[in-house]
């Protein structure tokens, strides 16, 4: 069975300002679910910090549940130099502390020569920490798909930097079959799995960050999903990243023993 990577950010004040993200209890809840790796936001991890934990506190509890942190999100890179090189730097902070493998980042402006030296520059800044960029593409962002996001890392030619496959997006978005065959598995940082109803607005950001579905709950041909990615080699973790306002209500034992539960199956 594939190994699953537990995600903070449903309760995230990243996607609710003012949520309680309630961090350590998750990374309890994620280990006693059956989790093996947690991906973990930097706004929960520093409303965390506020309380007066430390990071190295956070990573000896990260040890003594046996999680280790798989990747910390969601950078997001702008052409504003400044802007883009502070927030590296909080990320690689984190992530040197945490033993991070990967930062998950997007891109948060237009594409052009001052993206990609900015995305560059990032990618320098967490390739010191030890870790690398991860970068996701969404049908609504400046890179929508696959190929998009291939010509953008060549451009850029930031060192490490692979491409995340969320399913939400690969579904939504305007790749086929064929363009995720096509995917070569060195390019492939990690997949994200999820799964999500009949579309029911015309606002695809409100639909990614407040209805997803459990896997097997929604419409996604998931088994060919995981299929796909299994037959190009890919073996290592899946991180499983359920954004829904409803089961953001649920305590957090009973959230990461669903979402364990749905998501196992598949990669069994």
């Amino acid at each position: 069975m594939a190994a699953l990577c537990y995600e903070t950010i449903n309760r995230s004040p990243f996607i609710t300002p003012g949520f309680e993200a309630e961090l350590p209890a998750q990374l309890r809840a994620a280990a006693a679910a059956g989790f093996e790796y947690a991906g973990i936001d930097l706004p929960s991890l520093e409303q965390h910090l506020q309380t007066g934990a430390s990071l190295p506190e956070v990573a000896e509890l990260l040890a003594r549940l046996e999680l280790p942190c798989f990747e910390l999100q969601p950078l997001i890179v702008s052409v504003d130099e400044a802007y883009t090189v502070g927030q590296a730097e909080r990320f690689a902070e984190a992530a040197r502390a945490l033993g991070a493998a990967w930062v998950q980042c997007g891109l948060g402006g237009e594409l052009g020569l001052d993206m990609a030296a900015a995305f560059r520059r990032a990618a320098e800044i967490i390739g010191g920490a030890g870790a690398a960029l991860a970068l996701e593409y969404l049908p609504f962002a400046p890179i929508r798909g696959i190929e998009e996001t291939r010509a953008f890392l060549a451009e850029a030619g930031a060192p490490g930097a692979k491409i995340v496959v969320d399913s939400w997006h690969f579904f939504h978005g305007p790749d086929d079959w064929a363009a995720l065959e096509g995917l070569a598995l060195d390019e492939l940082a990690y997949p994200q799995f999820n799964d999500h109803p009949e579309i029911a607005t015309g606002d695809l950001m409100q639909e990614t960050v407040q209805r997803r579905a459990l896997p097997g709950q929604g419409v996604f041909e998931l088994e060919r999903f995981v299929r796909t990615l299994r037959d190009k080699g890919y073996a290592g973790p899946v991180s499983v990243e359920i954004l829904s306002a409803e089961l953001r209500e649920h305590a957090p034992e009973q959230f990461a023993r669903e979402v364990f539960a749905a998501a196992s199956p598949f990669w069994a």
